[in-house]
């Protein structure tokens, strides 16, 4: 199935260099108020173990794509300034939302050292067949203007039950795709996991930073983004 349109739409920057955290991440000197105030910061890795979406967050924030850009929206600036009023077609959101076409969101994550691969902090993944949704539990991040929703991942009682996997010294050459939601997904689709018979098609990539044991003494801070992207397929084939 071909694709119909890919569209970056929001990005972070993360770093465990404490003199960074905090800062703005766009210095242009000719931003006006309401993109000062709505600037994102570079923030510290996140240390949680969650996905980005729900069963209920990911249609929602699709849709909201499809209206005028809430407050704080990396993109609102931009698409104000250029007379936009939205993203993306309402048209071919509902018809995704209607099952007529396949949707996903993929973060885009990058080393932005152009010196050092990443040693403190990588980021690890979860292989999808070890995903369980009666290991995950809803967790709302309420904005001015809209409410999100991340899985957070319990621990379970089965000791190897989740496969982790990373990918290390990764360099500034390097990009790691990660899908955070796929409507073709098993759980996206109802079942209470992916890669099941008949499910095979993965939902989303658990993740998170952790401490790694094998870096060494005085390695130069872990720098990345990681850019949203939201794909919509070609309709399906009736």
């Amino acid at each position: 199935q071909k694709i119909a349109c890919v569209c970056a739409f929001d990005h972070n920057v993360r770093s465990t260099d404490r003199a960074s955290v905090g800062q703005i991440k766009s210095n242009a000197s000719n931003a006006s108020p309401d993109e000062a105030a709505g600037a994102p910061q570079v923030q510290n890795p996140a240390g949680l173990v969650h996905a980005d979406y729900t069963r209920d967050s990911a249609p929602r924030r699709l849709l909201d794509l499809s209206k005028p850009p809430k407050l704080n929206d990396v993109l609102r600036p931009k698409l104000l300034a250029q007379d936009r009023v939205s993203l993306l077609d309402p048209i071919i959101v509902q018809e995704a939302l209607d099952g007529k076409r396949r949707f996903a969101f993929v973060n885009v994550w990058r080393n932005i050292d152009a010196d050092n691969p990443v040693m403190d902090t990588p980021l690890a993944c979860v292989d999808a067949r070890t995903s369980h949704l009666n290991n995950l539990r809803v967790f709302k991040i309420h904005y001015v203007d809209r409410v999100g929703e991340n899985y957070f991942v319990c621990p379970s009682k089965e000791i190897g039950a989740q496969k982790w996997y990373y990918y290390p010294m990764m360099t500034m050459n390097e990009s790691l795709l990660l899908k955070q939601w796929d409507s073709k997904g098993g759980i996206a689709g109802g079942v209470g996991s992916d890669g099941v018979e008949g499910h095979e098609t993965s939902t989303f990539t658990i993740h998170s930073a952790f401490l790694n044991p094998s870096c060494p003494e005085g390695a130069p801070p872990r720098k990345s983004i990681e850019v949203r992207c939201v794909v919509i397929w070609e309709k399906e084939e009736q």
